[in-house]
């Protein structure tokens, strides 16, 4: 058993690759009166991610299901599993087409506002939050609502902030007038009102909205042709918020920083998209035929994944790979280190997009790779 150093606390996506390194395809660390088992092999990562029922969401202190309630993210069971097939079918390529057009032209706003800098020297994260946001509000709430829209913004950017730093120190309970956990209530009360508000705006209007936030108000379960209450709403929209845009703008930014570094895999990529959209509308089936650029992606996040780190809980006691696993211990997962593993990838930590070939990933074991935790769906 291991003890946790100031280097896991520093580093801890190196000291993750390290127990692998040493340890194999399972290795306990203590952390206090924690125990965490560290799983560092596909089949055992599998079978931990799928078996929903032995292995539960870890909340960060509680504080995710305080923020998202019950939104893909943070359910469990035959409540995730219902959510699941109910918002799948929004999700469906058919739909999103509609949504192509709103994405290519907050692109080009951007764009346009780069061409007016002047040789001027720019964030690049920061422009990919800029335009994530953009994307996210024209899609998800429509363009009517941006103050609303901002202020949901502030106030969700303000408690994921007080939630990261929280996690670094002694974590007193929520009910603490600490001023940080008064500001955490104060935003989370913000939050739930605007999007109180907009549901109840939209409910009430008569117009017609081309957005995620109406079809999620429109699709209806198969069997009981129920449709999901304002509660259910306000979580999903909160998720969709989170995964549309601060994941998605960091998976863009270091995608952007790895063809800076790879000009010919920049070059490569650039032939591509010039071929497929010369003259043509951009349309959802036509970016499906973008072979590189789909490549380069999923190596940014071989390298950059979304998630770095994906705990469970165990729920009872259980044995993977001929090791005890006791009820109550943390069972961690870590794509990024997973993804780097010399074990499975070729010099793991170059910039290689024709890894991703069919040929290349035939023999991969599944859960070698997983920038999105359990088959794209909110780990």
């Amino acid at each position: 058993m291991l003890m946790p150093t100031r280097a896991f606390r520093k580093h801890s996506h190196q000291y993750l690759q390290q127990l692998e390194e040493k340890y194999g395809d399972i290795s306990k660390i203590k952390f206090g009166p924690f125990t965490v088992i560290y799983l560092a092999n596909p089949e055992y990562i599998e079978y931990v991610l799928l078996n929903r029922d032995t292995y539960t969401k870890v909340q960060e202190g509680g504080m995710l299901r305080i923020l998202l309630g019950n939104g893909l993210l943070t359910s469990e069971g035959d409540f995730w599993l219902k959510q699941r097939r109910l918002i799948q079918p929004v999700f469906h390529k058919q739909r999103l087409d509609r949504f192509i057009q709103k994405i290519s032209n907050s692109t080009d706003e951007m764009l346009n506002g780069w061409g007016k800098k002047n040789g001027e020297t720019l964030d690049v994260y920061n422009e990919m939050n800029r335009v994530t946001l953009d994307i996210v509000g024209k899609t998800l709430f429509s363009a009517n609502v941006k103050d609303e829209f901002d202020k949901v913004n502030s106030a969700l950017t303000k408690i994921l902030t007080a939630i990261r730093n929280r996690s670094r120190f002694m974590r007193f309970p929520l009910w603490f007038p600490l001023p940080s956990h008064l500001r955490i209530e104060h935003n989370r009360k913000v939050l739930d009102e605007t999007i109180s508000e907009i549901i109840n705006q939209r409910r009430n209007s008569t117009g017609k909205f081309d957005d995620l936030l109406t079809m999620l108000m429109e699709v209806e379960d198969a069997d009981t042709r129920e449709r999901m209450t304002d509660k259910q709403l306000r979580d999903e929209v909160l998720t969709i918020f989170i995964a549309g845009h601060e994941t998605t703008a960091n998976a863009l930014a270091f995608t952007l920083y790895l063809l800076a570094k790879n000009p010919e895999a920049k070059r490569i990529l650039q032939k591509e998209i010039d071929e497929k959209f010369s003259s043509e509308e951009m349309t959802f089936e036509k970016l499906q035929k973008l072979e590189y650029t789909t490549m380069v992606i999923k190596e940014a996040m071989r390298l950059y994944p979304p998630a770095w780190m994906i705990p469970r809980e165990a729920a009872k006691d259980d044995v993977i790979g001929g090791y005890q696993i006791k009820k109550g211990d943390k069972v961690l997962a870590s794509p990024y280190a997973m993804q780097r593993s010399p074990r499975y990838w070729s010099k793991p930590e170059e910039f290689n997009p024709e890894r991703f070939t069919a040929e290349n990933m035939k023999d991969m074991p599944r859960y070698a790779y997983f920038p999105f935790g359990v088959a794209r769906v909110c780990a």
